[in-house]
């Protein structure tokens, strides 16, 4: 996947391209449980045709009950209605000026013409997002996760004529949960999740990022040779300190590696590091970016050489990018298709004043200090981010965000950030970003309403401009039913609302719901949730709702004191406390039957998550330690 200069260009075509529907007549595709189209291919179809083939022919025998044919174009009768699937001469000669080669990067064209419907993409994976946008916009297919969907049936299939020629701008998109995560990626070379294999779910919600570990044949993903903080990876301590020291950070007068950073105004440190770089991309020459950034911690240089770049450019990205700038050079003139990141994070954030970033190159910002109880274009929680991030998307062309959509202190409290994904997501697009890693509850099974928002998230990095409340409202309809999503829709707004008027700086750290979650707010949520639980009689949809009723249940536990006080204080509580050692036993039993394992972010695997999490449960319930 060699996507730089294409995309490069890319990036400004993607805005001619809009999504429209025609008024043309209905196209019926089965009638009676017989197919009236065949699905025409390329004779020579790429692996992701082949496949975008088979998932059309998949979804759409299951709708009609029928038998649709797979056929080569050579062998094609093209007096009979026609689904056209990838870029073949059949596709070029119905829609005028067709060249798939030239479509930006992920771009699908969905064209009627006559009784035929084209459907094709950008080479990489664009004729499957083609296929995967037919069966949801056209034919109602929903894949809500890795293993539950709906797929309507109608004997008689009938479809709107389409006229859809779209292209994402986020090019990088990742909805880092763990339906969507594939174990065969180590993150951070020191960490790995036991998942089922997820990668065609992933290709379907038109992920493609590092973590996703798609099959070639679903598109692939995009490839880092060192995900991030890879200074020392490149040039590790062990291998140099001992004699170039001065090849590592100044500080207090001592060079020192620990917890310190590279010597970027260093000559020869400079040219082994970016030979080293180069060596690891010719031992990987399918990546599609490298990162050249910081280690994750301080420490940088403070020789004289380096403290005058930065006197100069106003701050220490400017020998951060300087030297960058430089390696993403020498990359280029062997590598020109590989984007070169970097990281604008903790003391490189501050934009430099001269120096600008090279056109290979990504500047990749993060959002751990931001409050996500407001959108981070408006309010005043988080003006120093926002002002950082235009002043990148200035001097940059090419961002990269790190974002974060999680409570890692705690997998299981209600996290109501809902109301600034989309927001969020519009403001980083507006100011440059082409890539995006959503950051979530990749390391559990069952926390905050986390499918629907794998859902929601993934729509949106497809296409920002998507109705955020519209995305909400069809995944609660659709999933936990239409008798429960009129509550959890009060739930969701209830929560959004309370956080809101709290005023509450609501971290990506949040020990608690005490800040924002008022004792008769939580009253009213846990009897919205009541509601959907009684309306709902389908089994499966209630057990989905009982996996959702876990934060809920966690507060009550984990914030007792707090209710207690509370009645102690007024008299009385708007509920029933329950027995503690019996819900603290339903609990963990609720937790165990959806296989929580995990309920925060802990990359030391430790295996007693559960156990310390019942013991800490123990004690603020006043209960005997086991």
């Amino acid at each position: 996947m060699k996507v730089v200069n294409s995309l490069l260009m890319m990036v400004a075509c993607a805005m001619i391209f809009s999504c429209t529907a025609t008024d043309s007549n209905t196209l019926t595709l089965a009638k009676g449980g017989k197919a009236k189209y065949s699905i025409v291919i390329p004779d020579n179809p790429s692996q992701v045709e082949t496949t975008a083939a088979k998932e059309l022919k998949q979804h759409l025998d299951a709708i009609a009950g029928a038998d649709f044919a797979v056929v080569k174009e050579s062998a094609a009768d093209n007096s009979r209605p026609q689904l056209v699937v990838g870029n073949s001469a059949r596709a070029r000669a119905l829609v005028t000026g067709l060249d798939a080669g030239k479509l930006p990067y992920d771009g699908i064209v969905i064209s009627t013409t006559g009784d035929h419907v084209v459907l094709v993409g950008h080479p990489v994976r664009g004729t499957l997002y083609a296929v995967n946008t037919f069966l949801e916009n056209a034919c109602g297919v929903r894949w809500w996760t890795s293993s539950e969907k709906h797929v309507p049936v109608a004997k008689t299939l009938k479809v709107q004529a389409m006229n859809i020629k779209y292209a994402p701008k986020l090019i990088y998109r990742e909805a880092f949960y763990k339906d969507v995560y594939s174990s065969d990626v180590n993150f951070r070379n020191e960490y790995y999740v036991e998942a089922e294999q997820s990668d065609v779910f992933a290709s379907r919600m038109k992920n493609n990022g590092y973590f996703t570990n798609i099959r070639p044949e679903y598109g692939g993903y995009h490839k880092f040779q060192y995900f991030v903080h890879s200074f020392f990876p490149i040039l590790p301590p062990d291998v140099y300190f001992e004699k170039h020291p001065e090849w590592y950070s100044q500080i207090d007068g001592k060079r020192s590696y620990q917890h310190t950073q590279l010597c970027l105004t260093n000559e020869q440190m400079k040219a082994e590091f970016i030979k080293n770089a180069l060596d690891t991309l010719r031992q990987h020459p399918d990546m599609d970016f490298i990162s050249i950034s910081q280690n994750d911690w301080h420490g940088a240089c403070q020789c004289g050489k380096c403290q005058a770049v930065v006197a100069e450019e106003g701050g220490e990205s400017g020998p951060l990018i300087r030297f960058v700038n430089s390696v993403a050079e020498a990359i280029e003139k062997e590598f020109p298709n590989i984007w070169v990141e970097t990281l604008a994070y903790q003391y490189t954030r501050k934009a430099p004043l001269k120096v600008k970033p090279r056109k290979n190159v990504v500047v990749r910002l993060c959002t751990i200090e931001c409050s996500f109880s407001q959108p981070l274009g408006e309010g005043d929680h988080n003006k120093s981010l926002r002002d950082d991030i235009e002043a990148w998307s200035k001097i940059a062309d090419n961002l990269f965000v790190w974002n974060y959509v999680t409570n890692f202190s705690s997998y299981m409290l209600p996290h109501p950030n809902v109301q600034t994904l989309a927001p969020n997501i519009r403001f980083f697009v507006k100011n440059h970003t082409i890539g995006l890693f959503e950051q979530g509850d990749v390391y559990c099974d069952a926390g905050d309403f986390v499918r629907m928002r794998n859902w929601v998230l993934s729509h949106l990095l497809w296409n920002p401009e998507a109705d955020e409340h519209a995305l909400i409202d069809e995944f609660l309809e659709g999933y936990y039913g239409k008798n429960a999503a009129p509550f959890l829709r009060q739930y969701w707004d209830l929560l959004i609302d309370n956080v809101k008027e709290s005023g509450v700086y609501l971290r990506c750290y949040m020990g608690n719901t005490a800040g924002w979650l008022s004792v008769p707010a939580y009253a009213q949520a846990q009897s919205l949730f009541k509601q959907a639980i009684d309306a709902t009689s389908d089994k499966e949809c209630l057990q989905r709702l009982r996996r959702e009723e876990i934060p809920l249940k966690y507060v009550l536990l984990l914030e007792n004191e707090r209710f207690r006080e509370y009645r102690q204080q007024n008299g009385s509580l708007p509920f029933e406390l329950p027995e503690p050692e019996q819900a603290l036993n339903e609990f963990l039993k609720l937790l165990k039957d959806n296989k929580v394992t995990m309920i925060r972010e802990d990359f030391s695997r430790n295996p007693n998550h559960i156990s310390r999490m019942e013991q800490n449960l123990r004690k603020a319930l006043g209960l005997s330690e086991k």
